[in-house]
């Protein structure tokens, strides 16, 4: 039999946050952790539906199962990455329009850090619906794969999805960030703020440059007051 095969892993990992809670970023940063949060949670509203094969549909137990499915899809902490930092619909829809940053993570750093129950998948996006079949093995692989899926308008996104038990995921290691972008609108005082804590752990910061219609990054300097 056939099988499948991911012979390539992103090296870096990105997060677009916004710094309206600045002092709980920096308490992430700092104490070396991500957030995952209950699919609810999640900016889609198409989040968490499902279609049903037939076949699934006819089994005794079928009800039941769809309960379970609904269950485990609620416990699962999710959080969310893209492979790029430079995207400029990103830095206006999670970055607070430019005011924001972009965390890069080393993926290898993360996946030896991080507890054995966390796990990564890359989106699928499509235009229909996941469908759960009388061949998926348990209520719980049918849950991550249906929050594997989203529809195919958000596929400029490019996302990586964590899976984790709700709440803060550890990984304990300041060097699992390998450095922070800065938006190009970020006031002058959280800038210093934020390089100052960077410093501090050893993690370089690039500044955002725009030119016209495109966006670029260059090492941080220093402000003139």
């Amino acid at each position: 039999m056939a099988t499948v095969k991911q012979y390539v892993k992103p090296q870096r990992l990105y997060r677009y946050r916004s710094l309206r809670a600045m002092g709980r970023e920096l308490s992430a940063i700092r104490q070396g952790y991500v957030h995952c949060a209950p699919f609810e949670d999640l900016n889609d509203p198409m989040e968490g539906f499902f279609s049903s094969s037939r076949l699934l549909r006819e089994r005794e137990e079928y009800r039941e199962f769809r309960r379970a499915i609904r269950d485990r899809k609620a416990q699962s902490g999710i959080c969310s990455f893209s492979e790029v930092y430079n995207h400029e619909l990103m830095w206006a829809h999670y970055a607070d329009q430019f005011q924001g940053i972009c965390i890069a993570y080393s993926l290898s750093r993360l996946l030896a850090n991080l507890d054995k129950n966390v796990s990564f998948v890359r989106m699928y996006y499509s235009e229909t619906e996941p469908m759960v079949r009388h061949t998926d093995k348990s209520a719980g692989q049918a849950a991550k794969k249906i929050l594997s899926y989203k529809n195919y308008k958000w596929l400029y996104e490019r996302e990586w999805r964590m899976f984790a038990p709700l709440g803060n995921a550890y990984y304990n290691d300041a060097s699992c960030i390998t450095r922070v972008y800065l938006g190009s609108r970020i006031d002058r005082d959280k800038r210093n703020q934020l390089k100052d804590a960077l410093d501090e752990l050893n993690i370089g910061a690039m500044d955002m440059t725009i030119d016209k219609y495109s966006i670029a990054f260059e090492p941080y300097r220093e402000e003139d007051v």
